[in-house]
């Protein structure tokens, strides 16, 4: 790489760093407006977008109707001997806290937020009661409707109760978490978030919207409408935009191989696609996916999208002689990862079928 293309991809990165939010810093805060501003005008998408999972993806723990259904919930950590109960705070009346038993000891962790829009599962964060942020060592996943240890959390060392209730996280490893989890604040203690600001709302992917509004108030567009599209991006740029909280594709391509992990990461795999070289930059994050909506799960709304390129006198690429339905199905096989959850291999290819 050129001295001059490695500063323009350095900008560009600075530049999608600070409309993610992460670089929320070089924004006076009055530039931000809120999603309802933006729904003011753009009804039709923010009507969709926030109840979406993107939106919901960061929700205090009180408002988590799956979870509040379901108390008191239970767990048994047998291989750690540790009793786990999720249940109303003794704290605060509307809260939930989760409680750690080992050893004829009991810690209790008042939870502030649920991390995840449930589709999967979620995570929860809370404060001790000597003031120190946690990660909880369980949490609630939707395919057994139960809890069970957070994944990686099985492999921490437990030697008293307090240990168990979760990973302390230091101020930067929460900014980390909350950064792709709020719209702005990631820097602010858990507890003074605002909920106005929880979630991916409309200023966390366009940046705030104060000089749009003045832009269009004002009607001086002819200097551009003063607000960011990422759905405009090129490929590449649109999968390291989306890949600051889904992971951005790696330096080295041949890493992402051999490592199943990257499975959950789409961006890792997409660039090892021959759909996605041999596409001239048309393959990326929204030819698939529209991030205002929740994820399509069904195999069938992907073949529009697979025969797009695969079909037709004009096909970019060679049509499957198998089928040309369900196309996702053998070309994206989902992998299980995690507890209880699987992911489409992004890594569009044949696979042989005693590999799926």
């Amino acid at each position: 790489m050129s001295r001059k293309a490695a500063w323009i991809l350095f900008a560009t990165m600075l530049l999608i760093e600070a409309y993610l939010g992460r670089g929320a810093h070089l924004f006076a805060n009055d530039e931000f407006l809120g999603s309802q501003k933006c729904a003011s005008c753009h009804s039709d998408i923010a009507s969709v977008q926030l109840t979406s999972e993107h939106a919901r993806t960061l929700r205090k723990m009180k408002a988590v109707p799956e979870l509040l259904k379901a108390l008191p919930l239970h767990f048994s950590d047998r291989a750690k001997a540790v009793e786990y109960r999720l249940e109303k705070s003794t704290l605060d009346a509307s809260g939930l806290d989760l409680v750690a038993s080992k050893d004829g000891s009991t810690e209790r962790l008042q939870l502030i937020w649920a991390f995840g829009a449930g589709r999967k599962g979620m995570t929860f964060v809370g404060r001790s009661s000597s003031g120190e942020y946690g990660q909880g060592r369980v949490s609630w996943y939707e395919r057994i409707n139960a809890l069970d240890i957070t994944t990686g959390g099985d492999q921490e060392p437990v030697r008293v109760a307090h240990d168990a209730l979760g990973q302390w996280l230091s101020q930067k490893e929460r900014e980390e978490c909350f950064g792709c989890h709020v719209t702005r604040q990631a820097e602010a203690l858990p507890e003074l978030i605002e909920e106005s600001n929880a979630g991916v709302q409309c200023e966390r992917c366009h940046g705030p919207g104060q000089k749009h509004v003045e832009a269009i108030t004002l009607g001086k567009t002819q200097q551009g409408l003063a607000i960011r599209n990422p759905g405009k991006f090129g490929a590449a740029e649109q999968l390291e935009f989306c890949g600051v909280c889904h992971r951005a594709p790696l330096a080295n391509l041949s890493e992402a191989v051999p490592d199943s992990r990257t499975i959950r990461f789409p961006a890792q795999r997409l660039v090892l696609s021959l759909c996605y070289d041999e596409s001239d930059g048309k393959l990326k994050c929204t030819t698939c996916h529209n991030p205002h909506e929740n994820l399509q799960e069904s195999p069938a709304y992907y073949d529009q999208k697979c025969q797009s390129c695969h079909a037709g006198s004009r096909s970019m690429g060679s049509r499957c002689p198998v089928s040309s339905k369900d196309c996702v199905t053998c070309h994206m096989p989902r992998v299980p990862l995690m507890k209880h959850s699987d992911f489409a291999d992004h890594w569009i290819r044949k696979i042989k079928p005693a590999a799926r």
